[in-house]
């Protein structure tokens, strides 16, 4: 014997077949976005500082400017004028810490009067920002880094960018959170002769435009 469906019974299967049909749409849906976010995660580029030894393809500076001594390997250049960055040189200079390592820190009086072809100091000047947030650092020319040296008696025995000549194009690198940049400046024996007295004296390493941004480490000279 066929029975009737009552109408509410009739009803709760209308009802239970639309919500249905409205989860399978939701969950298409949501696959459809989730395989967006990821598509988009990957695309997108991150911004980071590189160490001197990285062989990262970003620069600071462009190709033209890679042979100039002093730059930055690694770190992100931005083309455009100050006044688009200008809150570049309102920083927290604090929430930076600075190092200088140089190699040799002993050198013969001899040696620098008579150098060899590649006696050199060699400078390694390192900047990491300690903040919780990234920020952009603006230069004015293709220099970087500024190396002076001084005496016992504090005066200023030798400055090592009077050596070269810098490009006038303003440049800017923009540092990460947590992260690090390293330069590195060659001294020649030779820049020094005549000028480095015996005993020790003082080499500061700066950051152009920021020269609270600096680190000094004593370097000896024999007789």
């Amino acid at each position: 014997m066929s029975q009737t469906l009552s109408q509410p019974h009739f009803e709760n299967d209308l009802i239970c077949h639309c919500l249905q049909t409205y989860l399978r749409y939701l969950m298409s849906w949501l696959t459809l976005i989730a395989l967006f976010l990821s598509a988009f995660t990957l695309l997108s580029p991150t911004l980071q500082a590189a160490d001197i030894s990285d062989t990262a393809s970003r620069t600071s500076q462009p190709d033209k400017f890679l042979s100039a001594p002093g730059l930055i390997k690694g770190g992100l250049f931005m083309q455009g004028s100050k006044k688009r960055f200008e809150g570049a040189n309102e920083l927290n200079l604090e929430s930076y810490q600075t190092r200088l390592e140089i190699a040799p820190s002993e050198v013969s009086l001899i040696r620098i009067r008579e150098p060899q072809p590649n006696d050199q100091i060699t400078l390694k000047f390192t900047l990491k920002n300690e903040s919780d947030k990234g920020s952009t650092l603006y230069f004015p020319t293709a220099q970087r880094c500024e190396a002076i040296i001084r005496g016992s008696d504090g005066k200023v025995i030798y400055t090592w960018s009077e050596d070269y000549d810098f490009a006038p194009d303003a440049g800017y690198s923009y540092l990460n959170a947590g992260e690090h940049l390293n330069y590195q400046i060659t001294i020649p024996y030779q820049a020094l002769r005549g000028k480095i007295p015996v005993g020790q004296s003082t080499i500061t390493a700066s950051l152009v435009n920021y020269p609270q941004l600096r680190a000094e480490m004593p370097i000896v000279v024999q007789p």
